[in-house]
């Protein structure tokens, strides 16, 4: 009798993880998440500036790049399997591209849960800048349905793309837009 669910079983949980890697992961609604926020209005050109401490404890903002970079803004957790994916991919773009791209990942792990952001940052080998955004300040301006969500700002201070869910060619669509 199990084996006669066993198949439909297994493609039935090869489907969802398939939409779980390509959506990417929903953010969860409990809490101080925000569960009832709206995609961020692509017609408002200028990037909302903020302001956050990287798990290095200095304090950052997106302005403080204004002229002189352009900057990929990351929002992710270390629960989110698609988000962990994605993160060499951005290691790899920031090694390559740092004299012209900024990158800040924004964590929107629990607060309790800034030991597991920083074994992940280290174990994975990633030099970006990582907040660990506990007030979801960085969260709720650049707010998405589910991460990871990348939005690219340009040198002046425009957002000039998004990208919800993970992509596996998410370095060179980047590279065309910055054209790096």
């Amino acid at each position: 009798m199990i084996k006669k669910y066993a198949r439909p079983f297994a493609l039935l949980s090869i489907i969802i993880a398939t939409i779980l890697i390509v959506c990417g992961c929903p953010e969860e609604t409990s809490g101080s998440r925000g569960g009832n926020r709206k995609p961020i209005d692509l017609n408002r050109k200028i990037a909302p500036d903020f302001t956050g401490i990287t798990i290095d404890g200095d304090s950052i903002s997106l302005s403080d790049y204004k002229g002189k970079k352009a900057v990929l803004v990351d929002i992710w957790a270390t629960w989110c399997g698609p988000c962990k994916m994605e993160m060499p991919i951005l290691q790899k773009i920031y090694e390559k591209y740092s004299d012209k791209l900024e990158i800040i990942g924004a964590s929107i792990d629990d607060p309790n849960k800034l030991p597991d952001v920083k074994k992940f940052v280290k174990e994975k080998n990633i030099s970006f800048k990582i907040i660990h955004d506990t007030s979801h300040e960085i969260a709720r301006k650049y707010p998405s349905a589910g991460i990871p969500f990348l939005t690219v700002v340009d040198i002046d201070g425009n957002i000039i793309k998004t990208f919800y869910g993970f992509s596996p060619n998410i370095a060179s669509e980047i590279e065309k837009i910055l054209e790096l």
